[in-house]
């Protein structure tokens, strides 16, 4: 095999590698946001007007009002990450593809 295939086949596998952080970044970030949409589902079932929130090794109690905007905040946060890790991938994904078919080519 040529240099150029050598090359072209190692740069392949990086973004196979590049690929598979994406991936697990991603389910990270999808476990991540599911939690925080369960705790929205919950707090909106508590019918009084104060929950608790863990921070460190204690619990705060904070308004059900603070609690679902933050809630809320970190939630937007997530899905804006989801939606920039899912570019990545496409990017990614797109640029695996080309270098697959251009070794496809030089080999045969």
């Amino acid at each position: 095999m040529s240099e150029k295939n050598n090359e072209e086949i190692q740069k392949f596998q990086q973004i196979q590698q590049q690929l598979q952080m994406i991936l697990m970044q991603k389910q990270n970030v999808q476990a991540q946001k599911s939690e925080i949409e369960n705790a929205l589902n919950e707090i909106k079932k508590v019918g009084d007007d104060e929950a608790y929130e863990v921070v460190g090794n204690i619990m705060v109690k904070k308004s059900k009002k603070e609690m679902e905007d933050s809630l809320q905040k970190k939630k937007e946060m997530f899905d804006l990450r989801l939606k920039t890790i899912e570019k990545q991938q496409k990017s990614l994904s797109e640029k695996a593809s080309e270098l697959q078919e251009k070794i496809s080519k030089n080999i045969k």
